[in-house]
């Protein structure tokens, strides 16, 4: 047995059974202790891998996982896998470029494997689940879509054209958490769709959500026509809010600070399309339409002239017959007026904003209060905004919006405190804190520092004091000490000295040889002393 164990287990063995059970029962303690400390301490932090995944891209996942004897967890209801915190993003890099996750479905990789009895049906059937796939695959990396199923129904082509028939397709998206497609989204889903299969047309799409409501009806001809018309008002009329809003809100972030305001715009718009013909008269304005004029001269003439008949013939003529022989003029004018008139003929633009109303909240100013006597912060003191800021942010905001009483726009501000944030804050960044890894491995480190000083004072120190109390006296130091003393003997007492020396020799021999009797023993007369 090496000296240096021995010189601790005799000791040990030395000690009364109760103290003997008491401080092993201290070290064992000790060690279990931080022997667990040390486990938690090193233990795998586990982080994401994927999330939200399908049964068949999580087995695939697994299987690789187990080829590459990479520890892994199961989390999500099978749904999700977590892999060492240090590896997660070799891991995905590696998986990605063997195409996992697939997205539920596959690609055009599903022809990476050549089999040469494939049939022609199944290698159409294999060509229209490649295009599935990958129209799915391309639709989830839009923001928001969660999963996806896309269904195509591609027909055979026939020699009549008459006979042939358009293929169809079904889109199915889920949406995470509680968002929602714009109907521009959407109909850039239909676009895809179509503008990926040979001869389809949009209106051969239908898009659905996973509660089954119908987001864009394929065929549906003038009856959807409506409908579209309407959601792109509200579309149009929701985006003008938005717009609005940022204006303002970065304007009034600019004059109160972060986050002491709040805008909200509601907007009304009139889509009415307006046609107006106006005729107009003006009955003291004439004008010359058309003008006619016919002038005729008769000069003088020797035949007899008069009306055809017997009297003429006779030399009798009429009294204006003879006249008119003589010679003579006829004038005739013909003038037509016209009403003055007008026509104008007017479209009024669709959309015209009819009417802004501006709702403003703005938080007043807080004033620093010093702690109080025992030390703790006081909360600040709220000051409400003075009538003066609150007429200068009217007129900005009037201003921005462009505010017209005759449209009869409205504006409200208002100065209410907001809710105090403070505690909020302070817990969010307590779990920031208590989140960030750097500070949680200096944490564990610390503990494992801690943990072993209280090892080292409290228990192995007592330990080892109390083991070298109870050891027994060494001979090499009596033999030290006796020289010195019998240069002053006699003879006689040096020989008396001399043998209990010897005697005391072959005692301590005795003792090594059995030293845990000779312990039972001295603790024996310990006993009988007391």
């Amino acid at each position: 047995m090496p000296e240096g164990l021995k010189r601790i287990i005799e000791p040990f063995m030395a000690l009364a059974p109760g103290k003997r059970l008491l401080v092993g029962g201290v070290v064992l303690a000790s060690v279990l202790s931080f022997a667990l400390l040390i486990m938690l301490a090193n233990r795998t932090d586990y982080r994401p891998l994927f999330t939200n995944l399908t049964s068949e891209d999580a087995g695939e996942i697994v299987k690789k996982l187990k080829e590459a004897k990479t520890p892994y967890r199961i989390a999500q209801d099978g749904k999700g896998i977590m892999v060492p915190a240090d590896r997660v993003y070799e891991l995905r890099l590696s998986l990605a470029s063997e195409g996992l996750p697939q997205g539920g479905g596959v690609g055009f990789e599903i022809f990476d494997r050549k089999n040469f009895g494939m049939t022609e049906f199944v290698q159409k059937l294999n060509y229209q689940r490649a295009l599935q796939g990958e129209l799915a695959r391309t639709i989830t990396q839009i923001s928001g879509v969660e999963q996806v199923r896309v269904h195509l129904v591609i027909p055979e082509k026939s020699l009549f054209k008459e006979a042939e028939k358009p293929p169809t397709a079904s889109v199915v998206l889920k949406m995470k958490g509680n968002k929602s497609l714009r109907d521009n989204e959407v109909q850039g889903v239909v676009h895809l769709v179509a503008a990926s299969i040979e001869g389809m047309n949009t209106d051969n799409v239908t898009v659905l959500d996973s509660r089954g409501k119908i987001l864009s009806k394929g065929g549906s001809g003038m009856a959807d026509a409506g409908a579209k018309a309407t959601t792109a008002m509200q579309e149009t009329q929701r985006m003008y809010e938005k717009n609005l809003e940022e204006r303002l809100q970065s304007l009034l972030d600019k004059v109160v600070g972060s986050g002491k305001s709040v805008a909200r715009v509601s907007a009304s718009f009139d889509f009415k399309q307006v046609e107006r013909v106006e005729e107009k008269f003006d009955p003291e304005t004439i004008a010359v339409r058309s003008e006619q004029r016919s002038e005729e001269k008769a000069g003088s003439s020797s035949a007899t002239t008069g009306v055809p008949g017997v009297q003429t013939n006779l030399g009798r003529t009429a009294p204006g017959a003879a006249a008119g022989a003589a010679g003579g003029s006829k004038n005739d004018e013909t003038l037509n007026y016209e009403v003055s008139r007008s026509t104008s003929r007017t479209i009024e633009p669709v959309g015209a904003l009819s009417k802004v109303s501006v709702a403003i909240l703005v938080d007043g100013k807080y004033e620093e209060v010093p702690p109080g006597k025992d030390g703790k912060p006081v909360k600040a003191k709220y000051t409400p905004r003075s009538p003066d800021e609150l007429q200068k942010i009217d007129a900005l905001v009037k201003g921005a919006v462009g505010f017209n009483i005759e449209r009869g726009d409205q504006i409200s501000i208002q100065n209410i405190p907001f809710q105090d944030a403070g505690e909020s804050s302070g817990t969010a960044e307590s779990s920031k804190w208590w989140m960030n890894p750097f500070l949680l491995t200096l944490l564990k480190n610390l503990l494992i520092a801690v943990g072993f000083l209280v090892l080292m004072m409290f228990v192995v120190k007592p330990m080892l004091n109390t083991l070298r109390s109870a050891r027994p006296p060494r001979p090499d130091l009596l033999e030290a000490i006796v020289p010195d003393s019998q240069e002053k003997m006699s003879a006689s007492e040096r020989a008396q000295l001399a043998m209990k020396m010897a005697e005391q020799q072959e005692l301590m021999e005795k003792a090594k040889g059995n030293p845990y009797q000779v312990a039972q023993i001295l603790q024996n007369w310990l006993g009988e002393e007391s």
